[in-house]
């Protein structure tokens, strides 16, 4: 049951419990100020992300039409979602460098095969600007990658 304070609620306090939680979305934080808790909750949000979007975009790959149907998409699919498992688990480097030249690929094969007459000019904007977000991000994750190790536990919550 929401706390009730004077005859209302606490948004600030049920805002930060279920929406903006300084533990488990620190994306504001910067990565020399990240705990391991909160690297963890930042990288499993991220791995999950791009495992969900590039699992879809095998399976439409592989399933689609005979004009859809695009075998080294559904491969580049299929190895971003091991990489995403393998840095969910690992939090190696070397899988994070590979996640993050995601945006990268998607922006080559925008402007190798999405520019056609058929597509609107304001989707592609629409997704070009969505990639370029994707990419300014994956230089924050690659950042936390490295320092991962370096980083301190989280403080208990007993005290």
């Amino acid at each position: 049951m929401p706390e009730i304070k004077k005859g209302g609620l606490e948004w600030e306090k049920l805002f930060r419990k279920y929406v903006w939680n300084d533990q488990t979305t620190p994306y504001l934080t910067s990565v020399p100020n990240l705990n391991r808790r909160q690297a963890n909750s930042e990288i499993l949000f991220f791995c999950l992300f791009l495992a969900v979007l590039f699992g879809v975009i095998a399976m439409i790959s592989l399933t689609g039409g005979p004009e859809l149907r695009s075998a080294g998409v559904a491969y580049y699919g299929f190895s971003v979602v091991c990489a995403a498992v393998l840095f969910g688990i690992a939090k190696t480097y070397a899988a994070a460098l590979y996640l993050s030249a995601t945006p990268v690929a998607g922006l080559a094969y925008l402007f190798l095969y999405g520019m056609s007459a058929e597509r609107a000019t304001a989707d592609t904007v629409i997704v070009t600007v969505v990639l370029l977000l994707m990419l300014r991000y994956c230089v924050r994750i690659v950042a936390v990658a490295r320092a991962y190790p370096g980083l301190p536990l989280a403080p208990s919550d007993d005290a």
